[in-house]
Order: C-alpha cells, then sequence, then structure tokens
C-alpha cells in the first residue's frame, strides 16, 4: 500500500508563514481625530486604465458612521475612496457603489481582508471582502474615463473635511495597490493565505507597497503596531488552513484507496492483456504472411496494369492520328473513350484500396480479384476499339474506292459479278442503257436512280401499281419543275403499260 507519511508532511509545511517564529508583521494604529494622518503624493499613472487595491482591516472603534481609509484626491475631486463599513467604494469619483446601507460589516477588533477592483475597459467597479465578491457596479458614462495620474493619497481622513464622522481610527496592514485588476482566485488566495501571506507571484503589477508607505511622513497620533507569527488573526487563520487540509488528507486517503483497487483491476486488465498480446503475435505472423503473398499478387497486377497503360497509350496514338476523315469514327468511340477513362479510374481506386490493404491486412485478395476482372474488361474494351478501328478503316477504304467509280462498276453488283456472261446479260444491259435515251433533258435526281434500280433491274416491271406510278411522276414533275417531255411518256407506255402483266 502507498505510504501517506509524505504527503502528510508536504501538506503540513505549506500552512506554516513563510515568516521566522521570531519575525513580526508591522501594522499602523491610527488616532481618532482628523489631526491623525499619513499624506503624500504618489505618480498614479500606472494606474490610468485598471488597478487592485487590498488591505487587512482592523476596526477599534465603531463611533464613527463613515470610517475612511483611503482617499485620492486629484483634479480637487475625491478619485478614490474606500471606507471601513463598505460606504464608500469610490473610484473616478462615480458613487455607483456608494451606500448608505453598508454593503458589508464586521465586527470590531476583528482582522478582515478589503479589496477594491476598477478597469477602464469595463468601467466595472468590484468589492471583495475576505476574498468573496461582495458587490459589482458599472460607472456612470460621464465618468468613462482614465483614473487622474497626479494627486494625494490620504489615510485615515478626508482631504477637505476635519469631520470626525469620517476618522478611521484603526489599524491597517498590507496596503498595496496593483496596477492590474487581480482575478477572483488571486484575491480568495490572498485572504486565505492569511496576514503573512508573500505577495512575491504579484511583484511584477505591485506598485505602491505597504513597505514603502511605512517609511512616509505621518503627522499626528499613527503609531506602529507589532504582529507576532501567533496573532489571534494568524491562528485562526492558521486553523482553518489545518481544517481545509484535514479535508483534503480525508479525501486523499478515500482517493488512494480507489486507485489502489483500481492498481488491482489493472492487474488483472494487464494479464488478460498479454494473453491477448500473444494471440495477436500469432496472428500477426498469419498475416505477414498473407501480405507477403498479396504483396506478389499486387506487384503482378502493377505489372499487367503497365502493360494495359502501355498499350492503351499506343491506341490513343494510334486514334489521334485519324485526323477529320475519323470525325465520324471519333465520335462512335466516344462512349468508348469515357468506358476506358471510367475503367481507368476504377483502376485507380482499386490500386489505392489495395494500398490501404496493406495496412489493413483485410478482404486484400476480393480486391485483387475485382483488380483482375476489372484488367480483363479493359482489355476486351481495348480489343474492341481496336475492332472498331479497323471496320472504320475499312469502310473509309470502301467509300474512297466508291468515289472513283465508273460504268464498268456495274459489273460488280450481284447481277453480273462472278456470274457467266451471257447473251441475255449482255441484252440486259443494252435495254437498260437504251431506257436511258428516253430521258434526255431529265434531271438524274435520287428519284430517277433508285426507281430504275427498284422497278427496272430489282422488282421487274409487273410489281409496279398505278399508284406508285402516278406519285413516281408527281414526284419527278416537282424535282424537275418542267412538262414531262415526250421520252419520259414514252418510256412509261414502253415500260409500264402493264404488259406482259395481265392487270
Amino acid at each position: 500500500m502507498i505510504s501517506l507519511v509524505p504527503v502528510l508532511l508536504i501538506l503540513t509545511f505549506s500552512v506554516f508563514c513563510p515568516v521566522k517564529s521570531a519575525d513580526t508583521l508591522t501594522a499602523l494604529r491610527f488616532g481618532t481625530t482628523s489631526s491623525d494622518y499619513i499624506r503624500f503624493n504618489f505618480d498614479m499613472s500606472p494606474f490610468r486604465s485598471s488597478l487592485t487595491i487590498c488591505t487587512w482591516v482592523k476596526r477599534v472603534s465603531t463611533a464613527n458612521s463613515n470610517p475612511i481609509i483611503f482617499n485620492y484626491w486629484a483634479n480637487s475631486v475625491h478619485e478614490i475612496l474606500m471606507s471601513a463599513i463598505g460606504t464608500y467604494n469610490r473610484v473616478v469619483t462615480d458613487d455607483v457603489l456608494d451606500s448608505s446601507n453598508q454593503y458589508f460589516t464586521t465586527p470590531a477588533n476583528n482582522w478582515f481582508h478589503y479589496c477594491l477592483t476598477w478597469a477602464r475597459s469595463t468601467n466595472m467597479i468590484q468589492i471583495f471582502v475576505d476574498g468573496q465578491l461582495v458587490r459589482t457596479g458599472q460607472t456612470s458614462s460621464y465618468n468613462w474615463r482614465d483614473l487622474h495620474s497626479s494627486g494625494e493619497l490620504w489615510f485615515n481622513r478626508l482631504q477637505n473635511s476635519v469631520s470626525s464622522q469620517y476618522v478611521f481610527g484603526g489599524e491597517l496592514y498590507m496596503f498595496n495597490i496593483f496596477s492590474v485588476v487581480l482575478s477572483p482566485e488571486s484575491i480568495k488566495k490572498i485572504a486565505k493565505g492569511g496576514l503573512c501571506f508573500p505577495l512575491d507571484e504579484f511583484s511584477d503589477s505591485r506598485i505602491l507597497k505597504w513597505e514603502d508607505i511605512l517609511t512616509k511622513s505621518r503627522t499626528g497620533r499613527v503609531t506602529e503596531v507589532t504582529l507576532t507569527v501567533m496573532d489571534t488573526a494568524y491562528v485562526k487563520s492558521l486553523k482553518a488552513n489545518l481544517e481545509s487540509l484535514t479535508v483534503t488528507l480525508t479525501r486523499t486517503q478515500r482517493e488512494l484507496e480507489t486507485v489502489s483497487n483500481r492498481l488491482n483491476q489493472t492487474e488483472l486488465q494487464l494479464e488478460a492483456a498479454n494473453e491477448r498480446v500473444n494471440t495477436t503475435v500469432e496472428e500477426l505472423a498469419t498475416a505477414k504472411r498473407n501480405l507477403s503473398n498479396t504483396a506478389e499478387e499486387l506487384t503482378i497486377a502493377k505489372r499487367n496494369l503497365s502493360n494495359t497503360s502501355e498499350e492503351l497509350t499506343i491506341a490513343k496514338r494510334n486514334l489521334s492520328n485519324t485526323s477529320e476523315e475519323l470525325a465520324t469514327a471519333k465520335k462512335n468511340l466516344s462512349s468508348t473513350t469515357e468506358e476506358l477513362a471510367t475503367a481507368n479510374s476504377n483502376l485507380s481506386i482499386k490500386v489505392k484500396e489495395l494500398d490501404t490493404a496493406k495496412r489493413n491486412l483485410s478482404t486484400t485478395v476480393e480486391e485483387l480479384t475485382t483488380a483482375k476482372s476489372n484488367l480483363s474488361r479493359t482489355q476486351e474494351d481495348l480489343g474492341t476499339c481496336s475492332t472498331t478501328l479497323t471496320d472504320t478503316k475499312e469502310e473509309l477504304a470502301e467509300s474512297r474506292r466508291l468515289s472513283n467509280i465508273t460504268k464498268w462498276d456495274i459489273l460488280y453488283t450481284s447481277p453480273y459479278h462472278n456470274k457467266i456472261l451471257t447473251e441475255e446479260l449482255i441484252e440486259r444491259l443494252k435495254s437498260n442503257w437504251d431506257v436511258l435515251s428516253t430521258f434526255v433533258g431529265v434531271n438524274m435526281t435520287d428519284t430517277i436512280v433508285e426507281h430504275f434500280r427498284k422497278h427496272d433491274v430489282e422488282k421487274g416491271d409487273c410489281d409496279l401499281e398505278i399508284s406508285d406510278i402516278i406519285d413516281m411522276l408527281e414526284q419527278l414533275v416537282e424535282e424537275n419543275n418542267m412538262t414531262l417531255i415526250r421520252g419520259l411518256i414514252s418510256h412509261f407506255k414502253e415500260n409500264h403499260n402493264n404488259l406482259p402483266c395481265e392487270d
């Protein structure tokens, strides 16, 4: 079990006053008339935007109604006022916290800690008694200004009054003015520390010091009072600290017992954790072997992917060389290009997933299978792209060949190509070309050409209906914008007179 002796020693040492047992504390006792006071000039410019005034106060007499502890007189006004019973709590002459009802009361012949704070940034005044916030108020708008920096500091009376009602007539100790607004926690710490609390941690902001006030000249009955370390107020403070430490020690013992129980639980948890670690080590070894296999498969997949990328680069390069003549083919291949881009994106995602799989050691085999499947589909898409490109080139070649067609190319058509040339075929050729002589003067539009292809060569004479002939004539007249010539009429009489058909 953890020993409590060191903790007890440390906590006990902290309650002792930092002064030696033979040292003394020096306070000031003021007389009961307006002729008993301290007055001196001081540069107050460090406090023009913020301040904290703290002091220990002991009331000896309760006869006076408005006992003034401190009065800062500047520019012919009471710039700061502090009273021993809370009737005056004034900064920048503002009386927002002045009250005839007294904001706080304290019994006579007992020390109490009294602080007054003010900040120009917020225009707020606060009163603290024995470390507790008693009152807060905001100055009036016409007093939103800096503190006057030059004036007189008075103790035990008002500057401009000799009335006894304003005489303090008690004891002061450790009157200090700080150039900042001390936090409520700091003020409570000072008050709780008692009369002998050291102010070293506030030395940067403690501008007007009690040690300096003790050196100032005094008027009337203002005498030094020696406070021993075992002063009643100090003993009271020690008792309060001891009680607080006793509570802290009791709480610490309970916390130590709780910690001990937690340590026992932690030992059990550590044993269980060791067992889990051993199991984890074995699983880690297996995972490393799986990772090694996965790494090899990943290397192969990357190599295949590299080859695919090279092939895709070559295909793109070949595709880019097909200029304007392949515009139509590019449109047909656009969807394929998008699919290839999607496939590339999918492959990129899968590669990242494979990298993650190295760290997580999970689902690697399935992701690798997916990557292979995507690679296979990409190769198929590439094959399809190559086939489409080949077909496009063939169609382009065929288009070029047809652009140079001659009259002899008719022999490539199905009625003559790869057939034995007979008198009948020669006669058919003659009759077909003779028919054209009757169409001299007619614009050879697609309609006329298709007419010959459809009715004179492919279907024959018997497949044409009267309605078809009428429709065809109307279209021919419309396209040629002319009266039917004799040859055209003769052609229809000779070729479409329902002979030898029986209609």
